[in-house]
């Protein structure tokens, strides 16, 4: 069971992330449209430049923060900041998954990787915003109300090769009953990604990057 979860297993969820992604990436560019540049003979003098910052200009950037979820909710964008970054890193930089990588297919980031003490940090740092997300959805009322099953889920999935990967590498219960259920959650995990809530992983790129709003990080030249 063992080899054909790390082996047909994953490379078929891995296939299904990659098509999944592309599908997602193709389906964005139909369902926007390319914005028509508009030419005027003398720009109005209110046009500035998007990341121009001048004293005029703060405050109505201040105002913009201030309605934002940066504003609103600061404790929600720092937690979904930490967690994003943490989740994104200690996979790559962990010694064990750098040894498999190398063994698999000589993939060497092992100069790179975390040593223990930093990745048991990483790990209690993702499953901390994890119970912050969890416990926000319990607890508060207007998230609670719009919560489903789906949404908990989700978060169940997200804990669980964190807290298996833990449990494993510390000689928890036993290691290959944690390391099947590591590898099923992380197989589960590629396929949802193109199509459950975890899509929002590219598609906040392609919103950012593409799409012309008040959150865009570039001009944009699309709209929806």
């Amino acid at each position: 069971m063992y080899e054909f979860i790390r082996g047909p297993m994953a490379w078929t969820c891995f296939s299904i992330l990659i098509l999944g992604m592309i599908f997602q990436v193709v389906r964005f560019f139909l369902l926007t449209k390319k914005i028509q540049p508009v030419r005027l003979a003398t720009p109005p003098r209110y046009i500035k430049k998007k990341f121009e910052l001048s004293r005029e200009s703060l405050p109505s950037l201040a105002a913009k923060l201030r309605v934002s979820v940066v504003g609103v909710n600061p404790l929600m964008t720092l937690v979904t900041i930490v967690f994003h970054v943490s989740i994104i890193v200690l996979p790559l930089f962990l010694m064990e998954h750098n040894i498999l990588l190398d063994v698999l297919w000589g993939i060497n980031f092992c100069p790179c990787s975390f040593p223990e003490s930093i990745a048991d940090f990483l790990t209690g740092v993702i499953l901390a915003c994890i119970l912050f997300f969890l416990f926000r959805r319990i607890f508060v009322s207007r998230v609670r109300s719009i919560s489903t099953f789906y949404d908990y889920f989700i978060i169940l999935l997200t804990a669980t090769p964190f807290v298996t990967g833990f449990l494993a590498i510390h000689g928890f219960f036993d290691y290959r009953t944690l390391i099947i259920i590591h590898l099923i959650s992380v197989n589960l995990i590629m396929v949802f990604l193109p199509f459950a809530k975890f899509v929002h992983s590219i598609f906040f790129f392609l919103n950012r990057f593409f799409i012309r709003s008040e959150y865009s990080l570039s001009t944009g030249s699309r709209n929806w």
